[in-house]
């Protein structure tokens, strides 16, 4: 019986997937109010920021862009996109970033 394909972080043998887990696939810095997507497993507050947008996979609870995140703190998940309102934050891809 054929099976489908792997895809996402299962396609990975477990030392890559778990350098995945923990950013090593690089990261993107984000100062400004640009509309950022990709595939991030963290976001590190560099200074105290205030999402006007913050899509996560799998997220339960209130809603995350009525907070304000200060800095040193690091927020975990599976995020696709964010905006900031202010602030400034470097966010960490879950996948390798090649371009």
């Amino acid at each position: 019986m054929p099976t489908a394909p792997d895809t996402g972080i299962k396609k990975y043998d477990v030392k890559v997937a778990n350098n995945l887990a923990l950013g090593q696939g690089g990261s993107y810095t984000e100062t400004g109010t640009t509309a950022v997507t990709g595939n991030f497993v963290a976001i590190q507050i560099l200074t105290d920021a205030v999402f006007s947008l913050l899509t996560e996979t799998s997220s339960l609870g209130d809603d995350a862009t009525t907070v304000t995140y200060v800095a040193g703190s690091v927020i975990y998940g599976q995020f696709t996109a964010f905006t900031l309102t202010s602030g400034a934050v470097r966010a960490y891809y879950g996948t390798p970033n090649i371009t």
